[in-house]
């Protein structure tokens, strides 16, 4: 049950990542230059509030020397790099390694 879980946030994240590609392609298309929306305009496009919110929270919970390029580096990630590593990541927390019978040799 918690594998098939994990697998849904990674296919969830996937889903997301592949969105903001094909959007990202898109707008790079139209005006023939490569666009890469970073992920800050994605989150208050989406959930302006969270964004402030998480913000605070990192604020609060980390070093301040470490707060800012923390959070900066974070922000100006593209958005489906972020989340394809998200799924990678989900979906290597929820992989199952295939054991072999005992007994028998490998070849």
């Amino acid at each position: 049950m918690f594998r098939f879980i994990l697998r849904f946030i990674a296919v969830l994240c996937l889903a997301i990542a592949v969105m903001f590609i094909v959007l990202d392609a898109t707008r790079s298309l139209g005006i023939s230059k490569l666009v890469l929306t970073p992920l800050e305009i994605s989150w208050r496009e989406f959930f302006p509030d969270t964004l402030e919110a998480f913000s605070s929270w990192l604020t609060q919970s980390v070093h301040p020397f470490l707060n800012d390029p923390i959070l900066v580096t974070f922000l100006i990630l593209p958005t489906f790099a972020v989340f394809s590593v998200l799924s990678a990541l989900f979906y290597v927390l929820a992989y199952k390694r295939k054991r072999h019978a005992a007994g028998f040799v490998k070849r």
